[in-house]
């Protein structure tokens, strides 16, 4: 039997479960789990609890990748990377307010770099 604390989940994947999956937003009766990591979301800045809840509900975080367009306009990609990157770093406030707060989920993670358009130009 599993005690409680020890299932291991990384934080987008917890923040998918409590928006998403349990509409923690909505529920009249949400996990318990769900409704601290709901209290911990809206704790944030307001920019980042909106960021942060809005690519929770739709189960993925935000695409920093150019637009399909040939013709890719500068500010589109610099929109679109700043978007994740404080996305990014908002999980990481996140994961180390949530790790230890919760009654049975350790949270770790997140498994994402903050910028992996710099590591893709340096490896290719």
């Amino acid at each position: 039997m599993q005690r409680p604390g020890n299932h291991t989940i990384d934080i987008a994947d917890l923040l998918i479960w409590a928006f998403r999956d349990q509409q923690v937003e909505s529920a009249a009766a949400a996990h318990p789990d769900a409704t601290t990591v709901y209290w911990a979301v809206m704790a944030l800045p307001h920019a980042h609890a909106r960021i942060v809840s809005h690519f929770a509900r739709v189960g993925q975080g935000p695409d920093w990748h150019a637009g399909p367009d040939r013709v890719v306009q500068l500010e589109t990609v610099r929109k679109a990377r700043l978007l994740y990157a404080e996305w990014v770093r908002a999980l990481v406030v996140l994961q180390r307010t949530l790790d230890g707060a919760l009654i049975h989920y350790r949270v770790s993670g997140p498994r994402l770099e903050e910028t992996p358009w710099r590591s893709r130009r340096a490896s290719g």
